[in-house]
C-alpha cells in the first residue's frame, strides 16, 4: 500500500515532535497526552448536540500547515496589528503572534515595574510554571477534539500574570494574525489575575481579507482570583475563508469580577464558546457580543454561565446582525449548581435580519438545581422594520445611510456594555463600513514581499 505523503509543516506527528522538543518536560509530556487524545477522539457531527446546527463535515484539519517556515507575511501582518493598537489603546503593551510564534513584545516596562509578567505562553511555561499550569487545568488535554488539538499544538501565544493587589497600569493587547494557503493558526492566551488585582485585556485576531482557506483553534484562559476584576474585550475578524473554533474561558473566583466584550465579524465558519465558571460566592460576570455576517459565513456562538457557588451574577447580551445568506446561530446555558442559592442569571440574544435569505436564532437553556435563584432568559429574531426605512428615506436619507442608523441603533445598547472606551469607538466604526457594505470578514494588510 503506498505510503500517503505529508506536506512539510503540515498538522501532524511531526509538527507535535517539533513542539514537544522546544518545550520543558510538563509542557512536552501535557502535549504528546493532547495528541494521542486528539487522534483517538473522533471529529463531531451533527450527531453532536453541541455540533447539530453546525456542519463541520468539510474539515479536513490534516490539510493545513502549521509550522510554514519563512514567509514573506510576517512584517506585513505586523504592521497592520501595530496599526489596530495605535487605534485602539496606543498606551497599552503589545504582544503580536504569528505561526512563527511571538513577534513583537512592546511597552511592557510600566507593567515590569509593577511586577506584572508579560510573555510568550512558552516562556512563562518554564519561569512561571504553577500559574500556567493552574489556569491550563482549566483546558483538559482530552477535553474535545479541537482543544485537543490546540493543547497539542499552540505556538508562542501570551501570558499575563498580575501579582496580587495591583492595579495594571496600562491595558496589554494580545494580537494574533496569519496568512499563506492553507494556513493554521493557535492563537493560546493565558492570563492570571491573584487576589484583587485588575487588568484590562485587549485580543485581536485577524487576517488579510484576501486570504485564502484558513484553520484558527484557538483558546483563552482567563484565571481571576478572589476579588480581582478583569475587562477583557475580544476582536475576530478572520478572512471569509477561515474555520474557526475558539474556545473562551473564565474562572471567577470569590467577589471577583468578569466584564467580556466580544466583537464578531470573520471567518467562513466559526464555533465558538463563552465560558464563565463562577466558582466563588459573589463573583460577577457581564458577557457581552455584538456580532455581524454577510455572504455565506455561518456564526455559532455558544455560552456557559456555570453558577457554582452562592450569591453570584451573571448577564449576557448577544446582539446579531446578518445580511445576504448569513446565517447565525446561538445556544445559551445558564447551569445553577445546588449549592448555588441566591444566583442572579440572565441570558438574551437579540437578532436582526437585513436580507431575505439571512437566518438567525437562538436557544436559550435553565439548568437549575437551587431554589432560591433569580433566572431568565429572551431571544428575538426579526427582519429592519420597512416602516422605519420609509421614515427614513421620506426625509432624504439614503437606504445605505438609513441601515447603518438603523444598525447602529440596534447594536449601541450592547456598544455602550463595552468596558474599553478606544475598543467600542473602534468596533462602532468597523460596524458602519460593513453596513456601508464593505466586507465584514479579513482587514486590509500590507502584501508580502
Amino acid at each position: 500500500m503506498a505510503t500517503q505523503l505529508q506536506t512539510p509543516g503540515a498538522i501532524g506527528p511531526e509538527a507535535v515532535t517539533t513542539r514537544v522538543e522546544s518545550a520543558c518536560a510538563w509542557l512536552a509530556a501535557r502535549r504528546r497526552a493532547a495528541w494521542e487524545a486528539y487522534t483517538a477522539l473522533p471529529m463531531p457531527d451533527r450527531t453532536n448536540e453541541d455540533y447539530r446546527r453546525t456542519d463541520v463535515s468539510a474539515l479536513r484539519p490534516d490539510e493545513f500547515v502549521a509550522d510554514p517556515g519563512e514567509t514573506g507575511h510576517g512584517a506585513g501582518l505586523l504592521a497592520t496589528l501595530r496599526e489596530m493598537r495605535e487605534r485602539i489603546a496606543p498606551e497599552a503593551a503589545f504582544v503580536a503572534a504569528t505561526r512563527n510564534g511571538v513577534r513583537a513584545c512592546e511597552g511592557t516596562d510600566p507593567l515590569l515595574a509593577q511586577g506584572v509578567l508579560v510573555s510568550s505562553l512558552e516562556e512563562a511555561a518554564e519561569r512561571d510554571e504553577e500559574a500556567v499550569r493552574r489556569a491550563l487545568a482549566h483546558v483538559p488535554v482530552d477535553g474535545s477534539k479541537f482543544t485537543s488539538l490546540w493543547n497539542a499544538l499552540w505556538r508562542g501565544g501570551v501570558f499575563v500574570h498580575v501579582p496580587a493587589g495591583i492595579e495594571a497600569r496600562v491595558p496589554v493587547i494580545a494580537a494574533y494574525s496569519a496568512a499563506g494557503e492553507q494556513a493554521a493558526v493557535f492563537p493560546a492566551t493565558v492570563v492570571v489575575l491573584e487576589a484583587n488585582a485588575s487588568l484590562t485585556l485587549v485580543e485581536l485576531q485577524v487576517s488579510p481579507a484576501a486570504q485564502g482557506t484558513m484553520l484558527s483553534d484557538s483558546v483563552t484562559v482567563l484565571h481571576l482570583g478572589e476579588g480581582a476584576r478583569l475587562d477583557y474585550c475580544l476582536l475576530q475578524r478572520w478572512s471569509a475563508a477561515t474555520w474557526h473554533l475558539a474556545t473562551h474561558r473564565a474562572v471567577l473566583e470569590r467577589d471577583s469580577r468578569l466584564r467580556f466584550f466580544a466583537a464578531t465579524f470573520g471567518s467562513r465558519l466559526q464555533k465558538a464558546y463563552w465560558d464563565a465558571l463562577l466558582e466563588g460566592p459573589g463573583a460577577d460576570a457581564t458577557l457581552t457580543g455584538v456580532c455581524f455576517g454577510g455572504g455565506d459565513q455561518h456564526l455559532d456562538h455558544q455560552s456557559l454561565q456555570a453558577h457554582m457557588a452562592p450569591s453570584t451574577h451573571s448577564d449576557l447580551l448577544l446582539k446579531v446582525a446578518v445580511r445576504d445568506r448569513a446565517q447565525s446561530v446561538y445556544g445559551g446555558l445558564i447551569s445553577v449548581d445546588r449549592v448555588a442559592q441566591k444566583t442572579d442569571g440572565y441570558v438574551q440574544n437579540r437578532n436582526l435580519m437585513l436580507s431575505r435569505g439571512a437566518k438567525a436564532s437562538g436557544i436559550p437553556m435553565l439548568e437549575i438545581q437551587a431554589n432560591d435563584v433569580r433566572c431568565s432568559h429572551g431571544v428575538t429574531a426579526g427582519h429592519i422594520d420597512d416602516d422605519q426605512r420609509f421614515y427614513a428615506h421620506s426625509r432624504g436619507i439614503e437606504p445605505e445611510a438609513a441601515d447603518r442608523m438603523i444598525v447602529r441603533g440596534f447594536m449601541q445598547d450592547a456598544l455602550d456594555r463595552c468596558p474599553h472606551e478606544g475598543f467600542a469607538e473602534f468596533v462602532g466604526g468597523v460596524l458602519d463600513e460593513v453596513v456601508a457594505g464593505h466586507s465584514a470578514a479579513g482587514v486590509e494588510a500590507e502584501a508580502p514581499a
